[in-house]
Formats: structure tokens, sequence, C-alpha cells
């Protein structure tokens, strides 16, 4: 049974930019609505897997167009690509991260580890997933043994969302006790062969490529070499091409224009399509929700101002009213 949710932030630190100016005046501490079970279930356009894959620290001028980037340019040319899409204005990189799978950053203003910040909400995507009844899976290059909470070198847990809130982590108020569900559900990269291989791809998959092949600490070149290297595994998966998605993105940009590439890639989306419109990630997070059918941004109270990225695909993303069982 879920208990009530009143999100809680325990510690918050201070600011400290890495990799862009940091404008961070879209930090928000909104307390998050106790989730409700919806209804619904995808529509038939939409049986497949909803993956998201993040890289690093560019602004769109970075890698569009960029020598270096061909494999990424490619799929930027054969798909959609999101131009007025834009970081939430906060930095590091952790809260961005964070903001990707609740829909706020909880104050966060760095890029520490969980045991600096205990989030105690139960609001979060993956929360709502379950609730749903709807699996979910995250892979981590580099991490090594499930569930990290510490800096393992080139594995950042501060790339890693999940692993900041309390009900996935285990932490019990004085220490951590990674739980089944989070060892389960937080793997290193190294599963996701496994897992397609079998095919068992989760409903929801995120992968998060290690501090090199993400571009932070690596060049361009090499997290397009990771991208033509490992995408085109998602590419040819019966998860992806029987109604899936992938949303190849950035968690921030590379100066204060704020504007991380975000590339939509679907059987679903429009070929060769550039939208202009406004969107960010809470966009991309509401998308995702009314893709799978779960409640829309549970821990922003304007959850009806946010647009979802429609104008992307070529079938409607909201899911439909379950069937009864005889």
């Amino acid at each position: 049974m879920l208990k009530p949710t009143g999100t809680v932030l325990l510690s918050i630190g201070l600011a400290a930019a890495t990799g862009c100016a940091a404008n961070t005046s879209g930090s928000t501490t909104q307390t998050c609505s106790d989730i409700v079970a919806q209804d619904l279930v995808p529509s038939p356009s939409w049986q497949g897997t909803v993956f998201t894959v993040v890289l690093e620290n560019k602004s769109q001028a970075d890698i569009f167009g960029n020598k270096d980037a061909p494999f990424i340019n490619g799929l930027m040319k054969d798909n959609a690509v999101a131009a007025g899409y834009r970081d939430n204005l906060v930095h590091p990189s952790e809260p961005n991260y964070i903001w990707m799978v609740a829909g706020e950053n909880f104050g966060i203003l760095d890029d520490e580890a969980p045991a600096t910040h205990h989030i105690d909400s139960q609001s979060h995507l993956v929360d709502q997933l379950e609730m749903q009844g709807l699996t979910w899976k995250a892979y981590m290059e580099s991490m090594g043994t499930a569930c990290g909470l510490e800096s393992k070198y080139p594995y950042e847990p501060k790339h890693d969302p999940f692993v900041y809130f309390d009900d996935v982590n285990g932490w019990d108020g004085t220490k951590f006790m990674p739980s089944q569900r989070c060892k389960e559900h937080v793997v290193d990269y190294s599963e996701f062969d496994k897992d397609l291989a079998a095919n068992t791809l989760a409903k929801y998959v995120f992968i998060t490529p290690n501090m090199i092949n993400d571009m932070h600490d690596g060049t361009v070149a090499q997290g397009d070499a990771w991208a033509a290297k490992e995408i085109p595994k998602i590419l040819g998966s019966d998860a992806f091409n029987k109604g899936g998605v992938l949303f190849l993105t950035f968690d921030e940009g590379s100066n204060q224009k704020d504007d991380p590439p975000m590339i939509v890639i679907s059987p679903n989306a429009k070929r060769g399509y550039t939208s202009n419109t406004s969107y960010n990630a809470s966009s991309y997070l509401k998308t995702v929700q009314k893709i799978l059918g779960t409640q829309p941004l549970p821990c922003n109270t304007t959850a009806d101002t946010v647009q979802t990225m429609d104008d992307m695909f070529t079938v409607p993303l909201d899911a439909v009213k379950k069937t009864a069982t005889p």
C-alpha cells in the first residue's frame, strides 16, 4: 500500500555548475500529490517500449551538423527533432535527471550522491508505472553491482535519478538497505543485451552511458561512436518496432541558452520533422506518461499548462480505457 506522499527533501545542497553557466531559476520544491491509478492502458499504437537514452552537456549547435556526430545527425534527419526543447533551468546534471522522472528537482542544485539527498516521495514515475502494472528498468553503464549509490567512475549516481528516491534505494532514516526492488530494476548496462536477447525488455527503459560515452568527459566523437554501436540494438528490437519510441536527449545545454538536443525516434514519429514548439523536461515526462497511461505530473501544480509533444508523432499519444476482463 502506498503511504501518503508529501514530498520531503531532507537535505538541499548549493548550486555547483558543471559544463554550462548555471541558470537555476527553474528550481522547485513543490509537494507532490498522491498518485492515483488510472483506468488506462497504452493504445494499440503504443504496444512497445518507451526508451530514453540521456547524453551530457551539449547544446543543439554542438551536435547538429557536427561532423564528429554522423550517427546522431543521421537519426536527426530520419526522425523528429524538438528544436524548441529546453532544459528546466536547473543545474548541474543531477537535478535535470531527477526532473526527467519526477517533474521537479526537489530543490536539488548540485551533483551530490544519494547519501546527501534523500527524496521521500512516492509520486515519481516508477511508482506510477508499478501502480499501473507496467514494468520498468534502468541500465547504467559501468555501474557494476546493481543499485549503485556511490561514485564508481566512470559510473556516477548523479546521472542515475532512480537511486535518489528513498522508496527505491531502501533508506530507513539512518542507513541504506538497498531493496530487491532497486537491485532488480537499477542494473548495470551489461544486462541490457541479456534482456534484449531474451525479449524481456520492460515497458519503460532508461539508459545512461558512462561518463566518457555520454560526452561528459569524453568527446562528441566518442559519444557518437557509442550511440552508433548501441542504439541500433534498440532500433532492431521488437520492443521498438512494434509501437515503441526512443527519446534520445541530453540532460542540459552547454551554454546559457539551455537548449539540449531532443530527438524522437519511433515507427510513429514524423520523418524529417522539426518542431519549434517550446518543450522542456516536463513536456518529455508528461509525453511518456500520456503514452503509458499514468497520471500527468503529480509533482507539478500547473501540470495542465504543460504541453505534450504530440506534434512530433503521426498517431495519437493517448492511452485508452482498459477493457473489462470476462
